[in-house]
């Protein structure tokens, strides 16, 4: 009679080969997100923003003598989601509001060059100046400008 090898030994192998074929499947399992997240539809179109052209700049006005006269805001408004009142305020440099102003803009205004100039009794000392232009509470862009008083 020959003898035959107990069953327990020729299942240890066998089990020993399924769990090493097993552990880096269940590793590799670990790696796979378990859902994708929904995309909506929707989210991927930007929300229509006012937008102020990056060619918008402050500038002073020099007179006779070289002295500042005043201060030139020109801008052109790129997009324009509904028409609003847009308001400026005018900075000096101590940073207390100078003068305020606001106009009413519509959707018709965009790509129209606007020019908006400090009130003329303004007085105008050295130092950066700084103009804020917003809608409602919201902050369009701020700008600012060296004015020297006299001569360079």
């Amino acid at each position: 009679m020959t003898a035959r090898a107990p069953r327990g030994r020729r299942a240890a192998p066998t089990a020993a080969r399924a769990a090493a074929l097993l552990l880096p499947a269940l590793l590799l399992a670990g790696c796979v997100p378990l859902f994708l997240p929904p995309v909506p539809g929707d989210g991927l179109t930007p929300e229509p923003a006012w937008r102020v052209a990056g060619d918008a700049r402050l500038e002073m006005l020099v007179g006779a003598g070289g002295a500042a006269r005043g201060l030139r805001l020109s801008f052109t408004l790129v997009e324009v989601p509904e028409a609003a009142w847009v308001a400026l305020q005018w900075f000096g440099p101590t940073g207390g509001e100078r003068a305020s102003d606001a106009r009413w803009v519509s959707p018709e205004d965009v790509g129209r060059p606007l020019v908006w100039e400090a009130p003329a009794d303004l007085e105008l000392v050295a130092g950066r100046w700084r103009a804020v232009l917003s809608v409602g509470d919201r902050l369009l862009r701020q700008f600012d400008v060296e004015v020297s008083t006299g001569a360079p």
